[in-house]
């Protein structure tokens, strides 16, 4: 099998959760220094592209590398090794220590989206729940265990799902998101997830005029097009 010279590749990725078929033969490159998004409806795979980048999945068939690594093939140990070098964006990051625990949860929404403080109130108080947090949100990071940092950076970084694949100053990064001004904000390439394939690649300038169906319907936030009926509540409008 040949070894790519991209920092991340997808080679033919078939992935399927029960009867359901999540990746279809998906095939993905990123480059070095590139900030790769991935765009896609609730429920497209996005995260699932995650996770099985970091090893945490294993595909039912296909390659994944990291750099010279094949993650799918690598043993436990070593593949603890190769992880060292891709981190959650904000997880690993100090908490800001004038801010409470719900405004530093807050932060990347703040600084990536438009989001009104509403909405953003209602993800930070979902994401502290989920690490069970909720009820410090109030607190300063002084006033927290060290394990309870580590949840709330947890909650952070679920806010917005990145993976960061760092090589000494050299910074290459996957966004996965429906939320289209972080995205045009975040990326110097998008691509279109649906239905399992990548249906379009492009740098954002280019991505924003595509001529595909499907994209279009997506980024204007349409109810008439090709996308499905059923999953036309997870299209982000503008």
């Amino acid at each position: 099998m040949t070894k790519p010279t991209h920092m991340v590749e997808l080679r033919d990725v078939y992935m399927q959760f029960e009867e359901k078929k999540i990746l279809d033969d998906l095939s993905l490159r990123v480059e070095p220094q590139e900030r790769l998004v991935v765009m896609g409806q609730t429920g497209s795979g996005k995260s699932t592209i995650l996770r099985l980048i970091l090893g945490t999945l294993r595909p039912n068939s296909g390659s994944i590398f990291f750099k010279q690594f094949e993650i799918t093939r690598l043993q436990r140990r070593k593949l603890q090794a190769v992880r060292q070098h891709m981190g959650m964006v904000y997880q690993y990051s100090a908490l800001l220590s004038s801010r409470n625990v719900r405004d530093n949860v807050a932060l990347p929404l703040e600084e990536l989206t438009d989001k009104s403080r509403a909405e953003i109130d209602k993800i930070v108080d979902e994401k502290l729940e989920l690490v069970g947090m909720k009820d410090s949100k109030d607190l300063l990071p002084e006033e927290l265990s060290g394990g309870m940092r580590k949840r709330v950076a947890l909650a952070r970084a679920l806010v917005l799902e990145i993976i960061s694949l760092s090589e000494t100053a050299k910074v290459t990064s996957i966004t996965v998101t429906h939320e289209m001004d972080s995205a045009f904000r975040i990326g110097t390439r998008m691509a279109m997830l649906y239905q399992g394939k990548i249906i379009e690649e492009a740098e954002p300038e280019e991505f924003k005029q595509s001529k595909n169906p499907v994209v279009a319907q997506f980024l204007s936030g349409s109810t008439e097009g090709p996308i499905l009926e059923g999953s036309l509540d997870a299209i982000t409008k503008k």
